[in-house]
Order: structure tokens, then C-alpha cells, then sequence
């Protein structure tokens, strides 16, 4: 069926398009206009005829008008709507009359009457009449075709005439830019803007013109370098910047062009759109948490002297993503790493009313009830990926995620806190570092620390407890449920309604379970020693009852699973290897007192340090040894050389008499050996020779023999 305003198009050899003006609601007539047309006028046509002509196609249907114009009232320039009024004012009362307007008698009449009465020459009403009947007949069709005008977007083709406003300052007339310079100047972008971020706009642009546009000469004698204008800019000059940037947009994305310089990572982190929400990846509470650290603004002083300023501390964050609850802090001076990561993990499971009374702030359970593990964790690939958090991962079911590396917008979330937890506490804090920190002329903020570890902790506590139970969260997007219950963007009330009517009842383990689980798991090598680790020596109640250091220096050393904090390594922890998540604790022995209340790295430093002195004095202890066998062996040939020729006695006569030359040699040794109080003689002095009376044997102190005792016996029984 056919209608007002359809348009058949008819393909070759006619080639047209007719749009149906009018259609008489008892007669089988139409009035139809060609809209492609310069000078087409109203038509009658038979409206079987045309339907004839769809039903046999011959013509088709067009179903989207090429001039139907959809447009908002306040987004057309005020001249176009003028011209458009003007017009309509001019044809208004002709197109009502129908059919009558579209038979040429009747128009031609009331279009001269318009003509007479000064409105517009028939030309001019004729055009008029002609574009509403093309363009769908309505008054938008009259709007003036200013869009077509001028060629925007076109090239111009270079010509020898100077195109563009002539130049009123210098002698030279300016140069049309050509397709070839065109292309000099995409090479200039891409060498100079794109590619080095140190050169500006018109920095690439002098570098474009000495590269491609001057000739270079060099001195011979002096090797001066000179630049001049090489025969196409010699007379028209060299291209201006503004014909470098007119191009630059027109052959360019800026947007690319600026991603280009500031790299994609940060042009993806600081200035992309954002079209997504992370509300829209959880379900409620517990579904997904984030985790990531800074380091804070503010210098804090030691506990055990507060003259002394021990820098900036670390503060780790652990948050909710439905409802933005803080459900985990750290502060300390462990570096963002592991270690930190660890204890903020560890403070998210932990009972926040406990902790809270560790530093003198009394609350409600209600106020902080948050000591649940999430299903989903996402972090810093540096902190979190890797094998330390495998033990949390298959322990506990918890999926670990981590951001591409520069992308701190992936955890936007976790992000803000750092911006909204210092905007609480800074105005209040003395230390905390402003804006003209180490600026010339600025203020040492150092200078001004007054807060200590466990007082800053009391603040960031306070500044935890207003967000998770005052802190409206402005631009929270809200689904259904929560739009309809009225639910405020509070975090404890999105918490709350979460676990009412999402979550349900969220995951809670033992507090040392979850801890024992984030501790970094090693092997260690259970010796006679006892279980050695990182050279360091350990015992427990376990092994010595089942008498592993026995067992190991007779059959050998073998290695067990433990587990342990790097911060202080003065107790391990053993694995249970029949029962999972079980372990006994080790403590250090005395042979490694040396190591003791130090941390893995201070240790490694320590025996890296004892490694170095044993390797210097590695070559003076060689070097010593050979003076001591040269010692040796001078000792030796001297008394070779002492004993003169080999004596020609058998060798049982000279082992015949051992026992009696060692009386003698030790009766020598005890006159030089004795001692001998208020004399001055000397010790090689000779005594006067002696001759014994004979009698019994004098006892020589000494323990007896074999074959004394045997001897000794052989007489008791002759006496009995």
C-alpha cells in the first residue's frame, strides 16, 4: 500500500526517483514530483499504475529518504532558521490548498498574486515550492543547503596562483602547499612530534624546515655549517607554521598523535574515557577486593628517640568494591612488596576490634565487621603475582587478579582512599608534606615530624572508621535493587545491604590459619646440626622427640617444608606433612645466637659480609700456608743433616732400648722444664753430672705400661 511521502526510485533507462505528493481518497489519482530534478513541477499519476510498477519491479520502494531531516530546534543557527521562516512565511498559504496547488493553472495564478504583493519574484517562489514538494514537505525542507557549500574536507588543487589571502608583510608571496609537501610534512609529525616528546609543535616544525626545506653548506676551512634556501623556497619562502598545522589536523588524528607522545600506558591511565564501572564486575560484598599500597605525605619520628626522623611510612589499603569499605589497613616501614602486602591481607581477616584496641580506640563490633577473605583479590603484579600467595590461593579458593604494569586506573577504587583518607588528616598534621615540597625557597616538612608509627596508625584508624561509617560516596552507581530500597551510598549501609540481600554469609577463618598461609614457604635441610635454613640452625619439640638430628648424622640429611616471616627469622614453622594447614613452631639453637632477632635480609648482609673478609684474606692465608711448609720443611732437612750418615745398626737393635732412651730424654726435659721461682739461671745452663747409687728405680711419674701392669701382676701372685 501506498503512501504520502513514499519515494519510488526507478533504475535505467528512466533513472528517477518520484515522491508521492498527494493521493485522492476516492479517484485512482496521484500527484508525484521527480525529487532529483532541477526543474521538476507536480505530475498526476494513475495509482494503480504504480503500484503496478512496485508488484512487477519495475520501480522499488525507497525506504530511507535521502532529505528527511531529524533536527533539534536549538542546534540550528539562527540565519538558516531565518531563511527558512522567511520562506515558509512566502509558501504557506499555497501548499494547504490541495489538490488545487498542484494543477499549473491555479498555481500559476496564486503564485503571480504573491508577486504582486512584493513577497518574492516567481523565480524565488517557485524554488521555494520545489524544495518543500522534493524534500518531504515539511518546513525544514526549506533550510538552506549551507552545508555544500565550500568544499569542506576537499583538497584544493594547486594551481601557479597563490592561493589564500595575499601577504602584507615581507616580499615573498608564500608557497601553495603541494600532495608532495603534504607528505613532507606527515614524515616531519611523525620524526620530530610523535616520535620525540621533547620537541614541540613549532620546535618540529624549524626542525622539518632545516631537514627538507634549506640548503646545507659546510666551510672547508672553518667547518662551519650554514643553511640557506634551496630553489623551490628561494623566491615563494619557506612553508609557514600555520600552513604546518592547518595540515598537521588535517592529515592527522591529534588524539593518536598525543597517545603517540605520552606513551600508551599513560595516555590509557591519565586520559581515555571511561564508559565502565567497577560495580558492574561484583555481585556483593566479598565478591572482589582491591589491594594496593603508597607511600604517605606525611614524616614520622622514631618511638624509641623522637628527636630522630625515620622518614615516610607505607600504608597499605585493602578494599571492598560493592560497597567500599576499607576492610583492611597496614602502616609500617616494610617497603611495597610482599611482606607489606602480607600484613594488610592479614589485617583483613583479623577481628578489627582487637586490633583497634592494640592502639587505645575502642568501637563496636558493628562499626568495623570486616574479617572475611573475598573471592576475588586484585593487586599489583610486583606484590601479588608469583609463588608467595600460592599457599593463600589453594588454601582459601581465592582468585588472585593483577593489573597490567602502569595501569593504577584498573584499581580506581582502592586509588581514591589515597586521596580521601589524607584530604581528613593533612590540614591537622604536622610533618605532612605540601605542594612546594623541596621547591626552591620551599619549607623543610621534614623539620616539623612530631607524630610517631603507632600515633599515625591512631589517626589513619580514625580517618578509617568516618569513611567505612559517615563518608556519602557521591557518584556511586547504584543498580535497581538498591535505587528502589533507598539505600544510602554509605559504605557500612551498602556493606550491610549487601550481605542481607546479595552475598549472604561471608568467608571467616581462623585468624593464625590466614596468616600461617601468607608466610613465604621454603625448604629446609633437617642436618645433625639441626634444620638448617639460610644458614641458620633450628630445633622443635617434634624433631627431638622423634630424634631427627640422630637419624641425619647416621643415614644422612634430608629437606622438610617450612614456612617463615623474612622480617625475623628467629622461629620457623614447621609443615605438617600428614595434616594440612598443621605446623609446629622451631626456634633458633645457640649455634646461630649470632642471627638472632634479625630479619632475611639482614642476615644475608651479615654472611654476605663474612663471605667478603674470608675471601680477602683468602691470599695471605694461602700465602702463609706456604711460608709454614717451607717452615717445615727447612726444620726437617736441618735435622736430616743433624743426624749425618745412616747408622748401620739393624733395626731391632735400635727399637730394642725405645722405653730406656725415653727415661733418658725425659729426665733431660724435666730439668729445662721445671719450675723454678727467684733464680735468674738460665734454662741451657749444664748441671754437674751425677752418678746414681744403685737401688730401686726411681719412679718417673709417668702411667705405666702393658707391659707393666702385666709384670706387676706376675709378682702380687708370687707374693701370695
Amino acid at each position: 500500500m501506498l503512501l504520502r511521502n513514499d519515494i519510488l526510485e526507478y533504475p535505467e533507462p528512466e533513472a528517477k526517483k518520484i515522491r508521492i505528493l498527494w493521493m485522492h481518497p476516492e479517484q485512482p489519482a496521484a500527484f508525484v514530483i521527480d525529487i532529483d530534478k532541477k526543474d521538476a513541477l507536480p505530475e498526476i499519476m494513475q495509482q494503480h499504475a504504480l503500484q503496478s510498477d512496485l508488484d512487477s519491479g519495475r520501480a522499488k520502494l525507497l525506504v530511507n529518504d535521502p532529505y528527511l531531516l531529524i533536527l533539534e530546534e536549538s542546534c540550528i543557527p539562527q540565519n538558516r532558521k531565518q531563511i527558512r521562516d522567511k520562506a515558509w512565511k512566502i509558501i504557506a498559504k499555497l501548499v494547504i490548498v490541495e489538490p488545487k496547488i498542484y494543477h499549473t493553472a491555479y498555481r500559476g495564478k496564486e503564485v503571480a498574486g504573491c508577486v504582486e504583493a512584493g513577497l518574492a519574484t516567481k523565480p524565488t517562489i517557485y524554488l521555494y515550492l520545489r524544495r518543500y514538494w522534493q524534500r518531504g514537505q515539511t518546513p525544514n525542507a526549506l533550510l538552506p543547503d549551507y552545508d555544500n557549500s565550500g568544499g569542506r574536507g576537499e583538497a584544493r588543487s594547486p594551481s601557479d596562483s597563490k592561493r589564500g589571502r595575499p601577504r602584507t608583510l615581507g616580499d615573498q608571496t608564500g608557497i601553495n602547499v603541494s600532495e608532495e609537501m603534504r607528505k613532507i610534512f606527515r614524515v616531519g609529525v611523525t620524526r620530530y612530534y610523535v616520535m620525540q616528546s621533547k620537541f614541540t609543535l613549532r620546535g618540529a616544525y624549524d626542525q622539518m624546515i632545516k631537514d627538507f626545506f634549506c640548503e646545507r653548506t659546510i666551510n672547508p676551512e672553518t667547518g662551519a655549517i650554514t643553511h640557506s634556501h634551496n630553489d623551490e623556497t628561494a623566491t615563494a619562502g619557506f612553508p609557514t607554521f600555520g600552513q604546518f598545522s592547518y595540515w598537521l589536523e588535517q592529515d592527522n588524528d591529534r588524539l593518536d598523535i598525543k597517545r603517540k607522545r605520552l606513551k600508551p600506558r599513560i595516555y590509557d591511565k591519565d586520559l581515555r574515557g571511561l564508559i565502565g564501572t567497577s560495580n558492574a564486575e561484583v555481585w556483593g560484598p566479598g565478591a572482589r577486593y582491591q589491594i594496593d599500597a603508597t607511600i604517605a605525605d606525611v614524616y614520622l619520628v622514631s618511638r624509641l628517640n623522637r628527636h630522630k626522623i625515620i622518614g615516610r611510612p607505607v600504608l597499605y589499603i585493602v578494599i571492598d568494591v560493592f560497597s567500599r569499605m576499607i576492610t583492611g589497613i597496614y602502616i609500617g616501614l616494610e617497603g611495597p612488596s610482599w611482606v607489606g602486602a602480607m600484613m594488610a591481607l592479614a589485617n583483613t581477616a583479623s577481628d578489627k576490634q582487637a586490633f583497634c584496641k592494640q592502639f587505645g580506640r575502642i568501637i563496636e563490633p558493628e562499626e568495623w565487621p570486616c574479617r572475611h577473605l573475598p573471592a576475588i583479590l586484585l593487586g599489583d603484579r610486583g606484590e601479588i603475582e608469583g609463588s608467595l600467595i600460592e599457599t593463600l590461593i589453594n588454601n582459601f579458593n581465592i582468585t588472585v587478579e593483577t593489573a597490567a604494569a602502569y595501569r593504577a586506573d584498573w584499581k580506581g577504587i582502592v586509588e581514591q582512599r589515597f586521596r580521601l583518607l589524607p584530604a581528613k588528616f593533612k590540614a591537622h598534621v604536622l610533618g605532612y608534606i605540601d605542594v612546594d615540597y623541596r621547591a626552591r625557597g620551599g619549607k623543610d616538612y621534614r623539620l616539623d615530624a612530631v607524630l610517631d608509627l603507632d600515633q599515625f596508625t591512631q589517626i589513619i584508624i580514625e580517618c578509617v572508621l568516618y569513611c567505612n561509617n559517615q563518608h556519602e560516596i557521591k557518584r556511586y552507581d547504584k543498580d535497581r535493587d538498591l535505587a528502589t530500597d533507598n539505600i544510602p551510598a554509605v559504605p557500612i549501609d551498602l556493606w550491610e545491604w549487601g550481605i542481607a540481600n546479595r552475598s549472604g554469609s561471608l568467608r571467616q577463618y581462623p585468624e593464625d590459619l590466614v596468616r600461617f598461609s601468607l608466610l613465604p614457604v621454603a625448604e629446609a635441610m633437617v642436618t645433625v646440626n639441626g634444620i638448617r635454613f639460610q644458614g641458620s640452625f633450628y630445633t622443635c619439640q617434634k624433631a627431638l622427640e622423634e630424634r631427627w638430628f640422630d637419624r641425619a648424622r647416621q643415614g644422612g640429611n634430608w629437606k622438610v617444608k617450612i614456612s617463615y616471616d623474612p622480617r625475623n627469622l628467629d622461629e620457623l614453622y614447621l609443615h605438617n606433612s600428614h595434616v594440612s594447614m598443621q605446623f609446629q613452631t622451631c626456634t633458633m639453637t645457640e649455634r646461630s645466637r649470632a642471627y638472632r632477632h634479625l630479619s632475611l635480609w639482614e642476615i644475608a648482609q651479615q654472611q654476605q659480609a663474612e663471605q667478603q673478609v674470608s675471601a680477602r684474606r683468602q691470599p695471605r692465608q694461602q700465602l702463609a700456608s706456604a711460608d709454614l711448609a717451607a717452615s717445615i720443611e727447612n726444620i726437617v732437612a736441618n735435622a736430616v743433616e743433624q743426624r749425618g750418615e745412616s747408622s748401620t745398626e739393624s733395626a731391632a737393635s735400635r727399637t730394642k732400648n725405645i722405653k730406656v732412651h725415653r727415661a733418658e730424654e725425659k729426665l733431660s726435659n724435666r730439668e729445662s722444664e721445671t719450675f723454678r721461682f727467684g733464680t735468674d739461671k738460665p734454662a741451657n745452663t749444664k748441671s754437674a753430672s751425677i752418678l746414681p747409687f744403685r737401688g730401686a728405680a726411681t719412679d718417673d711419674y709417668c702411667e705405666p705400661n702393658i707391659m707393666e701392669i702385666l709384670s706387676s701382676l706376675e709378682d702380687d701372685r708370687a707374693k701370695d
